[in-house]
C-alpha cells in the first residue's frame, strides 16, 4: 500500500481547512442560513460538473467537515493486506486508524495514531502475549513505519489535495459503485513530483519513501470516485509498473460517524519481544 497514503501534506491541508473555517464562521438571520446552505448545494453541483481539479478540492473540502467514517481495504498483494475499520483524519496531523485485518492467515487488529502503531487481537491473544491483548510497534521498524504509512494512506483529505494540486486530471465518466451514482475522475502524478511535496518528511525519509514508491513505477494513477455530496466514495491507486491489476482500493462509507480512537491503555500492552508469536 503505498503512494498517496505516504503523503503528509498539512500545510496544504491547513490552508484548505483555513478556507472552510472562514466560510463557516459567518453569522446572520435565519434567511441568511438558508441562503448559505442553497450556495453550498450550489457549489457542490457546480464542482460535479467542473473541470477535475475543481472537483477534487471541493471535495477535500467536504470530507474534512466530515472528518471520520468507515474504510474498507482491499489489496491483491497477500504482503499488502487489507483491512476493514473505522478512521479518523481531523486532524491532518495525527490521523487515527482503528481496522481488523487477515495477516498471514491470522485476524488482527491494528491500531494507529498519529506516528503510533499497534498490533492486537482478541482474548486469545491475550493468551500468546502473557495476559495482554496488544503490542505497541516503533514506526522506526519496517513494520511500524508500514501500518503508520497506512494510517496516512486513509486520509482522504490528503489524497483529494495532493491530486488537485500536482496531478494531470481528467474525467473518466460517471458510474455505479455499490449501487451509489458517482463520478470517476482520474490523476497521474509523477513518484518524484509527489515525494517532493512531502514537506514533514526529511530528506532521508523521502530518499526512503521514493525509493518505496518506485517499487510501484514512477508514475502513479490514482482514481477516484466522488457521490452527489461531493463525498469520496472509492479511491484505487496502482503505479505503471505494476499496473491496475495490482491497484489498492479504498472505500468510505458512514461520513461523520466514527468514535475517537484511543491508544490501549499502558498496561494492556505486552513486549515487543512478543511480537512475532501473534503471527506463529
Amino acid at each position: 500500500m503505498r503512494a498517496v497514503r505516504l503523503a503528509a501534506t498539512v500545510a496544504t491541508t491547513a490552508l484548505l481547512l483555513v478556507g472552510a473555517t472562514a466560510c463557516g464562521s459567518k453569522g446572520g438571520s435565519d434567511s441568511k442560513a438558508a441562503g448559505d446552505s442553497k450556495g453550498a448545494a450550489d457549489s457542490v453541483a457546480a464542482g460535479l460538473s467542473a473541470d477535475p481539479k475543481a472537483a477534487l478540492a471541493a471535495s477535500a473540502l467536504v470530507m474534512q467537515k466530515a472528518g471520520s467514517g468507515k474504510v474498507a481495504m482491499t489489496s491483491p498483494d497477500p504482503s499488502s493486506p487489507g483491512g476493514s475499520g473505522t478512521a479518523d483524519w481531523k486532524d491532518p496531523g495525527k490521523v487515527a486508524v482503528d481496522v481488523s485485518s487477515d495477516m498471514g492467515g491470522k485476524k488482527l487488529k491494528i491500531r494507529v495514531i498519529g506516528a503510533d502503531a499497534y498490533v492486537g487481537g482478541d482474548d486469545a491473544t491475550a493468551a500468546t502475549l502473557q495476559g495482554k491483548h496488544w503490542v505497541k510497534v516503533p514506526a522506526s521498524e519496517e513494520m511500524g513505519g508500514a501500518f503508520v504509512v497506512m494510517g496516512q494512506m486513509v486520509n482522504p483529505v490528503a489524497q483529494l489535495t495532493i491530486a488537485a494540486a500536482s496531478g494531470k486530471l481528467s474525467k473518466v465518466g460517471e458510474e455505479s459503485v455499490d449501487g451509489v451514482q458517482t463520478t470517476h475522475l482520474r490523476a497521474v502524478e509523477e513518484t518524484a513530483t509527489l515525494v517532493a511535496g512531502m514537506t514533514s518528511l526529511t530528506a532521508e525519509q523521502r530518499q526512503s519513501v521514493q525509493k518505496t514508491l518506485e517499487e510501484d513505477g514512477k508514475t502513479l494513477t490514482i482514481d477516484f470516485w466522488l457521490n452527489g455530496k461531493q463525498e469520496l466514495v472509492k479511491y484505487q491507486e496502482f503505479g505503471d509498473t505494476n499496473g491496475e491489476s495490482k491497484a489498492v482500493t479504498v472505500k468510505y462509507s458512514d461520513l461523520g460517524s466514527a468514535t475517537k480512537v484511543e491508544a490501549p491503555a499502558a498496561g494492556d500492552l505486552g513486549s515487543q519481544a512478543d511480537l512475532l508469536k501473534l503471527f506463529g
